[in-house]
C-alpha cells in the first residue's frame, strides 16, 4: 500500500530562500486561505454542510450578515463550483442552495480545523495567551 505525501504547503525554495527570506505559499494554499480569509466565506460554506438551505434560513442562521453580503458570499461558492443555486418555483419564490461534492469535501479540513482549535484556541483563551 503506498502512501501519498501531502501536497507542500510552500513553492518550491528559490535563490533568495536560501538567503532567508520567507518562502512563498503554495498556490492551492493560497487560493484556498484567501477564500475562507474573506468575511463571512467560511462561515456560510460551514453552514451548507448541514445540507440544501434556503436563502432566508441562511440569513436566519448566520446572525450579523446582511442580505448584500451573504449574496456576494453565495454567488462566489456557485460560480466556483463549490456550491449549487436552485431556483424554486414557489409562492413566493425561494432560492436554495446545497454544496456540490467538490464543495463539502473540505469537511475533513473543517474537522481538522475545530479539532486543532479546541485543542489550541481554548487553552490560549484561558492561559491568557
Amino acid at each position: 500500500m503506498s502512501s501519498a505525501l501531502p501536497p507542500p504547503l510552500f513553492a518550491e525554495s528559490g535563490p533568495a530562500a536560501a538567503g532567508g527570506a520567507c518562502e512563498t505559499l503554495s498556490e492551492p494554499l493560497s487560493q484556498v486561505m484567501t477564500l475562507l480569509g474573506k468575511r463571512w466565506t467560511g462561515v456560510v460554506w460551514s453552514t451548507l454542510m448541514q445540507g440544501p438551505v434556503y436563502f432566508s434560513d441562511l440569513k436566519r442562521g448566520i446572525p450579523g450578515i446582511n442580505d448584500r453580503i451573504l449574496n456576494e458570499r453565495l454567488v462566489e461558492l456557485v460560480d466556483l463550483g463549490l456550491a449549487t443555486r436552485t431556483v424554486v418555483d414557489d409562492r413566493p419564490i425561494r432560492v436554495r442552495y446545497e454544496l456540490t461534492e467538490h464543495g463539502a469535501a473540505i469537511r475533513p479540513a473543517l474537522a481538522e480545523l475545530t479539532r486543532w482549535a479546541q485543542d489550541h484556541l481554548q487553552k490560549a483563551t484561558s492561559t491568557g495567551r
